[in-house]
């Protein structure tokens, strides 16, 4: 009897895990009648608590009867007292009886994942216990466990999976899932990507399908690294879609879990568009006459800091990143490689501290900068644009480009000579030729009105006129040619001439001119000396002609470095970005400057004057201490 009833047990565990395991959903009402029409009991139930999530939290109850079934109401006064013996929230899985009728198991997972209850009812209690029935019992109830775990492991990986599905499907980026080298998988970004209209126009398809012959190997090798566990990093290959159009991407793998089954996750990132303009910058860099080149800072530098300290944390800090071979070559190397990673305190003499300095001044931007140099086959001169990069607050790489303008500069310096040549000719015609005329006919005239005043004779007075009007010419021509010809730039000091220059002009009507000096500047260079005076010359020519100032300051000091000459006005000032193309002495004013190895600056805005600068190199001067 005993091993008969032992048997009976075993097939309804054998039974029961069938049914467990099978793929289709349990039906609890058959696992139910397998568990009652084994341990003959009246009645087995369960009662289901309400889970995480649930969108009720009421009990649940399956029922199976053998004969009559029980009223509702009996199965709450049931449920009831269970909740009343498991009142402890520390439940273990053992069958526990409630009275002689009642055996009660608590269905537990290993995690203490409490679902519920499995009981049995026998119609008449006994005395003996019911070992067989508990043992049975308790085992339905671990593998009922086991069997929800496995429910709720499976719930949990759907939901993972559609969250992931969704995902996938609004990602920009190209998705590939890989098993066994064929695609599983691809969202939408992928599909556009090896241009296919549908899923099924590539899943199932062989990756390697998608990648030429050379770089089989390649992607293949690391696919197998994915697949045995091995972290591979990102590398750029070329894919090949449908329409055989060939695009450069950059290849992500890892492995991950799809399905409940291990596949290779594949990203493709699409370079192309990238690529190809980076090809086009090259090949516009390397055949362009300009220098490119770009200065990224090891350290950023606060845009607010002091201009000089910026200055020497730029010589500290700045690193020259790349250039083109035209930049290379001014750099006195013959490739871009040779100098790339150069400090740019190494190449000081190629960005000087005054270049630098009007880089910060003008916020990180300059256009059309211009600075001269000095080398062994003579001086070269260059333009210079650059533009720098800040991020939150800070200075983070310098852009720029530089262009050769030594043949231009010297153009500039031969026709302003040659101008210079022909003012002076002038000034020499009208003092040698029309001066002397004038005072000829000044003395003849002196003679002839001495006569007629002597005579008392009736045209003196006429004659005396012609005196007068004779002086004034010969006056005239001789400031005409001392403006052509400023002897004491060759005699004495630039001051001296300024100094007339600001005299000169203050006795004009309605006009105040001064000069002022720090007395630190001397220049020896006399075309220096020259083109200076020429450049205020016009400055107060321009101010008296078109700006109708009342005020002109005239000023040369020593400041930075540099020789520095300014002219300012208080007219009605101008746009210089504006400023009319045919203006000769513009024009005139920024030659002369860069003949001597300057710059000119013109500082104006509409109706708060005009400044204009001309910066020389200290190198031509001596300081008066």
């Amino acid at each position: 009897m005993e091993v008969t009833r032992r048997a009976q047990v075993e097939h309804a565990i054998v039974e029961a895990a069938r049914l467990l395991v099978a793929p289709d959903p349990l039906d609890m009402q058959v696992l139910l009648r397998l568990l009652g029409e084994t341990t003959g009991a009246e009645a087995v139930y369960f009662v289901g608590t309400p889970q995480a999530g649930d969108e009720h939290e009421e009990y649940t109850y399956t029922v199976w009867h053998r004969q009559d079934r029980k009223p509702h109401h009996w199965w709450q006064e049931l449920e009831a007292r269970i909740r009343q013996y498991f009142q402890t929230s520390a439940v273990r899985d053992e069958v526990q009886y409630l009275g002689d009728k009642l055996l009660v198991v608590p269905v537990l997972s290993t995690e203490d994942r409490f679902y519920g209850y499995l009981g049995l009812e026998f119609s008449e209690g006994s005395s003996v216990t019911r070992r067989a029935e508990a043992r049975l019992l308790e085992v339905l109830g671990g593998l009922l466990a086991a069997y929800f775990d496995r429910q709720a492991t499976e719930a949990a990986r759907r939901e993972s999976e559609k969250r992931w599905r969704l995902l996938m499907e609004q990602l920009p980026e190209p998705i590939l899932l890989i098993a066994q080298d064929s695609v599983v998988y691809l969202n939408p970004a992928g599909r556009k990507l090896l241009g296919a209209d549908e899923a099924e126009d590539l899943t199932g398809r062989s990756l390697l399908d998608f990648f030429s012959a050379d770089q089989y190997e390649a992607v293949a090798r690391r696919i197998r690294r994915v697949e045995a566990g091995e972290s591979v990093p990102p590398f750029e290959c070329s894919v090949v879609r449908l329409d055989g159009e060939e695009r450069i991407v950059e290849m992500t793998a890892a492995r991950v879990v799809f399905e409940g089954q291990p596949v290779v996750q594949i990203m493709l990132r699409d370079l192309t568009e990238r690529r190809r303009a980076e090809e086009r910058y090259r090949s516009f860099v390397n055949t362009i006459t300009e220098g490119i080149w770009r200065i990224e800072l090891r350290q950023p530098v606060a845009i607010t800091t002091l201009p000089e300290l910026q200055v020497a944390h730029l010589y500290r800090h700045g690193v020259l990143a790349e250039c083109n071979a035209v930049m290379a070559r001014w750099l006195g190397a013959s490739d871009p490689s040779e100098v790339a990673g150069r400090s740019l305190d190494s190449l000081r003499h190629h960005f000087p501290p005054r270049y630098l300095w009007e880089f910060v001044r003008r916020g990180y931007q300059l256009h059309g900068e211009e600075y001269a140099l000095p080398g062994k086959q003579g001086t070269r001169y260059f333009m210079v644009n650059a533009v720098g990069t800040v991020e939150r607050d800070r200075l983070v790489r310098i852009w720029g480009s530089a262009i050769e303008v030594t043949e231009r500069v010297e153009l500039e310096r031969r026709m302003v000579q040659t101008l210079e040549q022909q003012q002076q000719a002038i000034g020499r015609d009208l003092h040698d030729g029309v001066g002397q005329l004038l005072t000829s006919i000044r003395m003849l005239s002196e003679n002839l009105a001495r006569r007629l005043q002597d005579e008392q004779h009736a045209l003196s007075e006429l004659a005396q006129k012609v005196v007068r009007f004779a002086r004034e010419a010969a006056e005239g021509v001789r400031a005409i040619y001392r403006g052509l010809t400023p002897a004491q730039l060759y005699t004495e000091d630039l001051t001296l001439a300024l100094e007339e220059l600001a005299y000169n002009t203050n006795a004009l009507p309605d006009i105040r001119c001064r000069f002022e000096t720090d007395g630190r500047v001397s220049i020896a260079d006399p075309e220096a000396k020259l083109h200076l005076y020429r450049i205020a010359q016009e400055a107060i020519n321009n101010a008296l002609k078109h700006a109708q100032a009342s005020e002109i300051l005239l000023t040369l000091r020593y400041r930075d470095g540099a020789i520095e000459l300014c002219v300012a006005d208080n007219g009605r000032g101008m746009d210089p970005a504006q400023a009319r193309p045919d203006s000769l002495g513009l024009k005139t004013m920024y030659y002369r400057a860069r003949t001597i190895g300057g710059t000119l600056h013109i500082q104006s805005r509409p109706g708060q004057g005009t400044t204009i600068c001309c910066r020389l190199p200290a190198g031509r001067c001596i300081e008066k201490v």
